[in-house]
C-alpha cells in the first residue's frame, strides 16, 4: 500500500496516502488513496466480509476524511463484489450489508459527512438488485438512498456489456 502510495505522490507530484485500518489484505475490495495536502483522515478500515462469496473472499474498505481547508467531512468506502454468472442477489446484498455496516456507524458517529462510495458491483445500475440498493433497501437491511455519482452509459467491462463499475453518493449530498 506504501508503494502504491509513494507511486501515486511521484507521478502526481501531491502527497498521497493509503487509508488508515488497510492492514494485511482482507480480500476483493476497493482500496481508497488519498490527496493528504487536502484531506486529514480521521479513522478507517478493511474487514473480509462475512459471506461465502465466490472467486475468493470480499473486503469492505472505508475512511473518514476531513478537507483541510473547509472541515467539510467525507466519508468514502468501495468493494468488490462477487460476480455469478447465473445471479446472486442474496450474495451480493450480504457482501454489500458488510461495508454498508462500516458506512452506517460512521454516519452515526459523523452525521455532517456526506458519504461516496465505489464498487465493482458485476451487473449493470438497471438490475432489480442494484436499483433496491438505489432505494436503501440491501435484502432486508435498510440504510440511506443513492444517486449514481458518475452516471456512466459505456461498458466498464474489457469484453463489452453494461458498465458494472459504479459510484455512488448519499441522495441529494452533492
Amino acid at each position: 500500500m506504501k508503494e502504491m502510495a509513494d507511486a501515486l505522490s511521484q507521478i502526481s507530484g501531491r502527497s498521497y496516502a493509503a487509508q488508515p485500518g488497510r492492514g494485511v489484505w482482507q480480500g476483493y475490495g476497493t482500496d481508497i488513496f488519498y490527496n493528504t495536502g487536502r484531506w486529514e483522515a480521521l479513522e478507517g478500515g478493511a474487514v473480509r466480509a462475512p459471506c461465502s462469496s465466490w472467486g475468493g473472499p470480499r473486503a469492505s474498505n472505508w475512511v473518514v476524511l476531513r478537507e483541510r481547508n473547509s472541515g467539510h467531512l467525507l466519508i468514502t468506502g468501495g468493494t468488490h463484489v462477487s460476480y455469478c454468472p447465473a445471479g446472486c442477489d442474496a450474495l451480493q446484498q450480504c457482501e454489500l450489508r458488510s461495508l454498508y455496516s462500516h458506512l452506517d456507524t460512521m454516519k452515526r458517529k459523523y452525521p455532517a459527512a456526506r458519504v461516496v462510495w465505489m464498487g465493482d458491483m458485476n451487473q449493470a445500475k438497471t438490475t432489480p438488485m442494484l436499483n433496491g440498493v438505489m432505494e436503501g433497501d440491501l435484502g432486508g437491511y435498510r440504510s440511506f438512498q443513492l444517486d449514481d455519482a458518475v452516471q456512466t452509459n459505456q461498458n466498464t467491462y474489457m469484453s463489452g456489456g453494461s458498465a458494472i463499475d459504479h459510484i455512488f453518493a448519499e441522495r441529494g449530498a452533492f
